[in-house]
């Protein structure tokens, strides 16, 4: 079931790829191509060559939770479509550790998401940096701006949750699911909007989740969280949209992630396996099948809000989510 349900993915996303013009190759997305040539031969992976015909081509992304999950997967599909990269992530376990049955990425992981996306053959910029620091947050874009030539796409993905009732959360839990998740959020926008300035405009992509859009028990501050992101999308696509700069947001659903295969995730739902999981999802997904969707299907979404395609789109959200939104009232 797990490989028909892959096939069925990969046959989605290429049909809406080819409808947006997006493909390179014989019907593969070049993310499907990689996974393709690593699953059936040990030979290297065959570098796309960069053109002007790359719908990222020329451009510089920054991107926060980059090490691993939905931020890695958004790292390399730029990186594949022409875009220069800056990567940013903690990637220190021992800055932020509140929650119980998960952990925040480390800097083996980091290394190994830099090294895949620097095969693509563009630049990539590793920064170790703590989102919840505005400071450091501005260090961090204007070397962006130094070393790669400016910044023109932002993708606010540094995410983190507690799992706890909304009775039971303490202060700490929900400042620093707050302190990432809303705080992070802003200061990545802030730390970068001037040099999306200098180069004339640009896109900023926000994460948010379905935990935005409806309520969820047992996801602690993470809902309240995400709500936020939403209304900040909004009032910054209204104030932006002078100087040429798009906002829009992403409301994923379930993701096969480590956050999201997390004991901590599992235990507030109340399953004990990934089979129970998807289960789940499939209960509640139109297109329910599959279980929880890849990185990579997200990372397709902000592909398409950073391109040309997108850009009379401001102030909106889209769900990825195998059509669970269809369940919203409005």
């Amino acid at each position: 079931m797990k490989k028909l349900n892959r096939s069925r993915r990969g046959l989605i996303k290429g049909a809406a790829l080819a409808a947006t013009g997006m493909t390179l190759g014989a019907g593969l997305s070049p993310l499907q191509a990689k996974q393709a040539t690593a699953q059936t031969s040990p030979q290297p992976i065959e570098q796309p060559q960069r053109s002007s015909a790359l719908p990222l081509a020329g451009k510089v992304a920054f991107v926060t939770g980059a090490a691993r999950g939905i931020g890695r997967a958004i790292s390399e599909v730029f990186a594949m479509n022409g875009a220069d990269v800056a990567m940013l992530d903690i990637a220190d376990p021992s800055r932020l550790n509140s929650s119980r049955g998960y952990r925040v990425s480390n800097m083996d992981e980091f290394n190994a998401a830099v090294a895949s996306v620097k095969q693509y053959g563009t630049k990539v910029l590793q920064i170790q940096v703590d989102v919840r620091d505005l400071a450091a947050m501005q260090s961090a874009a204007e070397r962006t701006s130094r070393e790669l030539g400016g910044i023109d796409v932002v993708v606010a993905n540094a995410g983190y949750v507690a799992w706890h009732s909304f009775e039971d959360g303490t202060p700490q839990l929900w400042h620093d699911v707050f302190d990432v998740n809303v705080h992070g959020v802003f200061n990545t926008a802030k730390a970068a909007i001037p040099f999306l300035k200098q180069r004339g405009g640009g896109r900023i992509i926000n994460m948010a989740s379905v935990g935005g859009r409806a309520g969820f028990a047992g996801n602690g501050a993470y809902t309240s969280t995400k709500w936020a992101v939403i209304g900040m999308t909004k009032q910054a696509a209204q104030e932006l949209g002078q100087y040429n700069i798009t906002v829009n947001a992403i409301a994923p659903g379930a993701v096969n992630t480590a956050m999201y295969r997390s004991e901590g995730q599992m235990r507030s739902t109340g399953v004990s396996s990934r089979e129970e999981q998807d289960a789940q999802v499939n209960s509640v997904s139109p297109l329910g099948d599959a279980g929880a969707i890849e990185p990579e299907d997200v990372a397709q979404t902000a592909l398409f809000l950073a391109s040309d395609a997108a850009k009379t789109i401001s102030g909106t959200t889209i769900d990825n989510a195998l059509g669970f939104n269809a369940s919203y009232t409005a």
